[in-house]
């Protein structure tokens, strides 16, 4: 039977557990609503240590923020309009020269199907050269399902400027309205989360940034058609693991063998973006991704399949932060019953062996 106090202490948490299910239960209803404000939370990650800089230094916080984003808005437009101006003539030149490819590609598939059935006859029913146009057909569908999105670059800067104008409000309105014995943890985990997630996100955007301006300098200079495009798909598929450099190659190694009909140029693509990965793993991650959170590669995978699955796209763009988050509070939690129900043995004295003389 449980005595008065401990009731009363359980009934502390009724209501805030309730809340807790009540959002958990409207995110699960509007996914596609919650996602903007994932994406702005993500966002101001990246743009609070600038604004704390400045407020720091006695500039109010709605200035900070104001000069930020003037700042930010006319990189950002500079660079989209230059992005712009380089993929106008490409996807131009995409319009003139996709039925060539196209044919060409189809042809390809065709003598590649017949080839591998005449060597392999229990693969004629398989129907490759079907498969993958009915794949090519349904390609522009696809990209036109992408077209929607667009309006997150709209949407999510609105909502991280509010985020960055409210500040760690939310923080201290929370940290109001707990008991005083709980406040020093919530402060150690929001502390924790915040410096691995802001380096998770801080330096996977930089680590893109990076990718972005190797690659599209390496295509230009071995004049691939479209480099630009292919730089901009590499950049955004370089904040998923391990996607950047396997994207790019497979990419390009297929522009490559249709523009010159040579396995040579093929080769000298595979080999730039295995020293693309080289760089990467060996000199861009170490130096950027020091201070993130470290995961083994197993569960990296594991995270970006579980992503996929619960969220499509989306989840797996994010996979890698949650699962963040999720090894913090495991630490946190173990630390916590180890100080607290001492579940961790004392340590036994150290023995000290006196050599004789």
């Amino acid at each position: 039977m449980l005595l008065t106090g401990e009731k009363k202490s359980l009934n502390q948490f009724i209501i805030p557990l309730l809340i807790v299910a009540g959002c958990v239960y409207l995110v699960s209803l509007a996914k596609e609503a919650f996602f903007p404000l994932l994406l702005s939370a993500a966002l101001a990650y990246v743009l609070y240590p600038a604004v704390k800089y400045f407020e720091a230094r006695g500039i109010k916080r709605i200035y900070a923020v104001a000069g930020l984003y003037i700042t930010f808005g006319i990189i950002v437009v500079s660079i989209v309009y230059i992005l712009s101006y380089m993929l106008y003539y490409e996807i131009d030149s995409i319009q003139k020269t996709w039925p060539v490819y196209a044919e060409r590609m189809q042809s390809f598939i065709i003598n590649f199907n017949r080839k591998l059935a005449k060597a392999y006859p229990i693969l004629k029913d398989i129907n490759l050269s079907g498969k993958v146009l009915g794949y090519l057909q349904e390609a522009p569908g696809f990209l036109l399902g992408i077209l929607p999105a667009l309006g997150l670059f709209i949407i999510v800067p609105f909502i991280t400027f509010f985020i960055l104008l409210g500040g760690p409000n939310t923080l201290d309105y929370l940290l109001d309205h707990v008991p005083s014995k709980y406040v020093e943890i919530i402060l150690h985990i929001v502390s924790v989360m915040d410096e691995s997630l802001g380096n998770y996100l801080r330096g996977i955007l930089t680590e893109a940034v990076i990718i972005f301006v190797i690659a599209f300098a390496g295509l230009t200079i071995m004049e691939l058609n479209y480099a630009s495009a292919i730089a901009v798909i590499i950049g955004i598929s370089s904040m998923v693991p391990y996607a950047g450099a396997i994207v790019g190659a497979i990419i390009s190694s297929i522009v490559a063998y249709f523009q010159y009909d040579s396995l040579i140029y093929v080769i000298k693509i595979i080999l730039f973006f295995a020293a693309l990965r080289f760089v990467d793993d060996w000199f861009i991650q170490p130096y950027i991704m020091k201070k993130a959170v470290k995961l083994n590669p197993a569960i990296v995978i594991f995270a970006l399949m579980a992503g996929f699955e619960i969220g499509g796209i989306w989840g797996v763009i994010f996979s890698i932060p949650v699962t963040c988050i999720i090894k913090d509070l495991i630490h946190i939690a173990v630390e916590f019953q180890e100080t607290e129900f001492h579940w961790k043995p004392n340590p036994e004295p150290t023995r000290i062996s006196i050599p004789y003389t």
